[in-house]
């Protein structure tokens, strides 16, 4: 389970187009998630290994904070 507050999240770094990827140290680009409609939603994440990780909310990466 992950959970983040607004306060903490305020103090996240803004999220960058790309991540240096922890599982395999390669650059991937941020995607953002789209809902039912095809709208893009506030959740980031990067693909590696076929997987979907999760890097960001409201356009602030909280990798850091997935520990």
């Amino acid at each position: 389970m992950f959970t983040i507050g607004n306060e903490e999240l305020t103090k996240c770094p803004p999220l960058k187009d790309y991540i240096i990827c922890p599982q395999c140290g390669q650059k991937h680009e941020i995607e953002f998630a789209k809902d039912d409609e095809g709208n893009i939603t506030h959740l980031a994440f990067y693909k590696c290994g076929g997987k979907a990780y999760l890097a960001g909310i409201d356009g602030k990466d909280i990798t850091g904070n997935l520990k």
